[in-house]
């Protein structure tokens, strides 16, 4: 059987197709990765932006192509979408658009559906042998804390932290960065996703490992699995905070336009991880489109 889902979210647009044998993955045909920037300047203006629309449209039109080539129809398809759908007030509409030219239903899903579907995908590829794991999701303009319980696999808690990379990004060009942490900090209290050992999922992290390592081009299955130091995480990202955008794609240009906002992730990365009193990320490049592929639909419950 083949299936295919589509995460639409606050940076990014991904694309998996596999070959799904008793629930659970046993062919990738497609793997497609497309930065849109859809969360871009989302908390000034409230709405998805028309050069953001366009791009993620863009997107979508060129995973049609992929998926006929593969006999997926779009109506065929899993496509969620998550925090910028959940605020920008035009996100409804510019749905229905996509679903009338291209065919794709989107479901605009919450942040407890969001920790779900993840925490799925991370848990099924990984090899901890500790009964749980706190999970962490940086997103464009969220990012999701995860307290999973490995098996019988179960969510123990989550929350919702509304910040990203995209966010962070703008707050830096603000200069109201560590303004805005504290701020969150002093209405969500996180102490109980504290831990030493991080399993860090979603393009922010994934990308920030793959530099760590050296990488010139991502490859998820080199970069799935990667365990980092803390403190050499803190090292590496020092050295590329005052790099600009255009430097960072040279050195790394399977960044491509996610160049605009890694140093924003990378800020992001550093204050969770104090916060946490993390000592090792471990990066998982498995996630919500992993999920959604696996579970094969969208339970109602979490749909807005």
């Amino acid at each position: 059987m083949k299936r295919a889902s589509i995460d639409i979210g606050s940076n990014t647009v991904l694309l998996l197709a596999a070959e799904i044998k008793e629930n659970e993955i046993f062919r990738e045909l497609a793997n497609e990765s497309r930065v849109t920037s859809l969360g871009k300047d989302l908390d000034t203006k409230k709405v998805f932006i028309k050069s953001s629309m366009k791009d993620t449209f863009q997107a979508l039109r060129e995973y049609e192509v992929i998926l006929k080539n593969l006999d997926i129809s779009p109506d065929q398809v899993i496509v969620t979408a998550t925090e910028a759908a959940r605020v920008a007030t035009n996100s409804s509409e510019f749905f229905k658009e996509i679903k009338e030219e291209l065919g794709f239903r989107v479901q605009i899903i919450d942040g407890i559906g969001e920790a779900y579907y993840t925490s799925l995908g991370v848990v099924s590829g990984t090899k901890l042998v500790e009964p749980n794991v706190t999970i962490m999701d940086i997103g464009g303009a969220s990012t999701e804390l995860i307290s999973v319980q490995i098996k019988p696999f179960k969510i123990l808690s989550s929350v919702s932290l509304p910040l990203g990379s995209v966010r962070c990004s703008d707050w830096l060009k603000a200069k109201i960065f560590d303004e805005k942490i504290k701020e969150i900090f002093e209405i969500f209290d996180v102490s109980s996703y504290r831990t030493d050992h991080l399993m860090c999922v979603a393009g922010s992290m994934t990308s920030l490992g793959s530099m760590i390592k050296g990488l010139k081009k991502f490859d998820s299955n080199e970069v799935n699995g990667t365990k980092i130091l803390f403190s050499d995480f803190l090292k590496f990202t020092e050295k590329i905070k005052k790099r600009s955008p255009v430097e960072l794609l040279l050195k790394f240009p399977f960044l491509g336009k996610r160049s605009k906002s890694i140093v924003g992730g990378a800020y992001l990365g550093e204050a969770m991880g104090k916060i946490l009193c993390v000592k090792t990320f471990e990066i998982s490049t498995l996630g919500l489109r992993y999920g959604t592929l696996k579970a094969g639909g969208i339970d109602e419950r979490f749909c807005k």
